[in-house]
Formats: C-alpha cells, sequence, structure tokens
C-alpha cells in the first residue's frame, strides 16, 4: 500500500505538472505580462554547466534505471491480476520509458553537434534527403525555413526538398529509440517505409505540378525560426550534452502528456471497445476505411510531437489496433502543424502548401490501408 502511495503521488505530480505546462502555454500567447514574467524564469537562463552535468548524469542515471527495471519487472501489465490503476501504471510507464527517452534526447544532441560543426552535408537525391531529414531531431516549424534554405541554395531538386520536409517531422532519433524501447519493431519498420513512400511519391507529383520555385523574395520571416518554439534549437550547439538538454526541455512534457494517454488506454479501454471503433481484421479491407479514416480525424488535430505517438501507440496495439491504422495514425499526427503554415505557404506558395496537406491527409489513409492489406495476407 505504501509502494502505491508513492507511485500514486508521483503519477499525480505528473499530471499537475502537464496540465500546468500546456495551460500556461495558451495564456503566454495571450497574456504578453504573463508571457514577460516567465520569460524571467525560462530554463535557457540555466548555466550551461548546469544543463551538461544535468543530461550526463541523468544519462547516466538512466542506464542504472533501466537495469533496475528490467531486473525487478518493475514496469508493465503481465495480464494477472487486477492491477489496472491508472496512477500505478503512469509510474510504471514512466520508468520504462525514460531511459529510452533521455538517450534519444542525447542521441539527438550529437546529430545537432555534427550539424552544428558542418560535419552532416546535404544529400541532392530523394531517399538521400529523406535519410538526412529522418535523423534530424526538429519539428516541421523548424524544418520549413531548412527546406526554404535548401531551395535557395538552388542545388537541390523540388522532388528532394518535399521529400525532406515530409519525412522530418514523423522520424526522428527520440522515435527509433522510444519504438525499439517499446519493442515495436514491426511497427518501426512499417512506418519507415510508408512514409518514404508517401514523400517521394508526393515530390515527385508537386515538381510536377509547381516545377522549381525560384523567387528572389518568397516572403518576410521565411529565413529563420525566430518566434517558434524551437527556435532557441535553431542557435547551434557545440556540445552534444547542451543539444540534448535542448531536446529534452522541449519534448518532455510532450511525452508525459504521451504517457498519461497511453495509461489511460491500457487501464479503461477494452479490446472490444477498441475493435468496435476502428475496427479491425474480420471486417476487411472496405469495412476498415470508415475506422482507418476516423483515426487520421483524430490524430491530426492532436498535433502529436516526436516520439508522443510511439507511447500513445504502444497500448493500442497490444489491443488489436490494425498496423495501418497506427501508422497512419503517426504519419497524420506528426504531419506539417498549424503553427508552420505561415511560413511553408510563404516559402512554397499556396499551392503547394496545399498538395502537402493533402498528401498528408489522403496518403496516410492510402497507406494504412495498404499496410493492413499486406498484414492481414500474411496472418
Amino acid at each position: 500500500m505504501g509502494e502505491f502511495q508513492i507511485h500514486g503521488f508521483i503519477a499525480s505530480i505528473i499530471i499537475i505538472y502537464v496540465i500546468e505546462a500546456f495551460l500556461l502555454d495558451f495564456l503566454r500567447k495571450r497574456w504578453k505580462k504573463l508571457d514577460d514574467f516567465l520569460s524571467l524564469m525560462s530554463l535557457d537562463k540555466v548555466p550551461n554547466k548546469v544543463k551538461w552535468w544535468f543530461m550526463a548524469s541523468f544519462g547516466i542515471g538512466s542506464i542504472f534505471l533501466y537495469t533496475y527495471c528490467t531486473v525487478c519487472k518493475i514496469y508493465g501489465y503481465d495480464g494477472v491480476g487486477d492491477d489496472r490503476i491508472f496512477l500505478d501504471w503512469i509510474f510504471r510507464d514512466l520508468l520504462g520509458i525514460l531511459p529510452w527517452f533521455v538517450w534519444g534526447c542525447i542521441l539527438a544532441g550529437l546529430v545537432t553537434k555534427f550539424l552544428t560543426e558542418g560535419r552532416l552535408r546535404l544529400p541532392k537525391s530523394m531517399i538521400g534527403s529523406g535519410l538526412f531529414a529522418s535523423i534530424i531531431p526538429i519539428c516541421s516549424c523548424a524544418a520549413v525555413p531548412m527546406a526554404h534554405g535548401m531551395m535557395m541554395g538552388r542545388q537541390m531538386r523540388v522532388r528532394s526538398i518535399i521529400t525532406f520536409l515530409i519525412v522530418v517531422p514523423v522520424l526522428s532519433p527520440v522515435v527509433y529509440i522510444l519504438a525499439i524501447g517499446e519493442e515495436m519493431y514491426l511497427y518501426l519498420i512499417m512506418e519507415i517505409i510508408a512514409v518514404f513512400v508517401l514523400a517521394m511519391l508526393t515530390g515527385i507529383f508537386i515538381e510536377k505540378m509547381v516545377g522549381v520555385k525560384m523567387d528572389d523574395d518568397p516572403g518576410a520571416g521565411c529565413y529563420s525560426c525566430k518566434g517558434c518554439k524551437t527556435s532557441h534549437m535553431q542557435a547551434g550547439r557545440s556540445s552534444a550534452m547542451l543539444a540534448s538538454w535542448d531536446q529534452f526541455t522541449y519534448l518532455l512534457k510532450y511525452i508525459l502528456f504521451g504517457i498519461i494517454i497511453g495509461s489511460a488506454i491500457s487501464v479503461f479501454v477494452e479490446p472490444g471497445d477498441l475493435a468496435a471503433l476502428f475496427g479491425g481484421s474480420e471486417l476487411g479491407f472496405f469495412a476498415s476505411i470508415p475506422g482507418l479514416v476516423l483515426i487520421v480525424c483524430i490524430a491530426i488535430p492532436l498535433f502529436i510531437c516526436s516520439g508522443e505517438d510511439v507511447i500513445i501507440l504502444a497500448p493500442l496495439l497490444a489491443m488489436g489496433l490494425p498496423m495501418g491504422h497506427a501508422v497512419a495514425f503517426a504519419i497524420a499526427g506528426n504531419a506539417i502543424c498549424i503553427t508552420a503554415v505561415p511560413v511553408l505557404n510563404a516559402t512554397f506558395g499556396k499551392k503547394v502548401t496545399v498538395l502537402v496537406f493533402i498528401a498528408f491527409f489522403v496518403g496516410a489513409i492510402a497507406l494504412g490501408l495498404a499496410i493492413n492489406t499486406i498484414v492481414w495476407a500474411f496472418t
């Protein structure tokens, strides 16, 4: 009982923190005085030495935490007995996911360091630009200005730039690490293949539709990511630990929110309810389409952040959610966010902006159907 009280207390703190974090984000956009006050207490003001040692210590501590949790089997649900207690589940999910999340951030920090030092070059082919996008730990708000820079460099075809733009919000080192930690190997493989297919087909289609756009002044606000949530991560970091601090502090609330949602699904949702809502393999190809469209429509307004989809989908897949539905949810949920739309529109124009969003919506559904068909054919 005492152990549960500790677990419940920590889980309650997590819930309060997530609510407070998202609420303050909402309020500070509408209340300048609050924004100015919170800026005085920004984590950016923490000394770099403290940031470095925090991430280094947390990285080492995560190894011991993973070892302890694995040996003691302290997280997860073994299906025996009635231990589906919401707060307790949040705590155990936190222990299971935190080590992978921390090391995902450190890996992302290493990539950022190499980018800052110029040790990663921009590839020109669609596959190369997609692979490059898949290891860069940034969201669409930062990806659009990068894509604009690629376009202004006049060394890459539009199809390669669009490929980069579609892959970058969906895949990242954090996604890989978390998926491996959750043992979602098939999901990860399917997601990588699906997003590359979507990105390359969209790139070829858009290039044929709009040609090579080379405006001298595509619009104000396209040259940097000032004002977007990840602007501090674009300043460049010569230290992998400092870059990983940026990743950790930005993604933490999203990962914790994902843990809360995943725990709620595990505790309160029954497999039968899930099948009734989204359907399964027993429905067949055409009967599964409404459920697939529904899950894509649910994902788009959520704006899932890097790796959050893994946390949400893990319990759903365990309950029998079709693989195609899961991949479609990840692609649609990680699509270009509303915040990046003005910059995307100013950089590539209205036609490309509309085509990119159509590609994410229609492409997610089409790829979901294709994946379901393949998986069901071999099961």
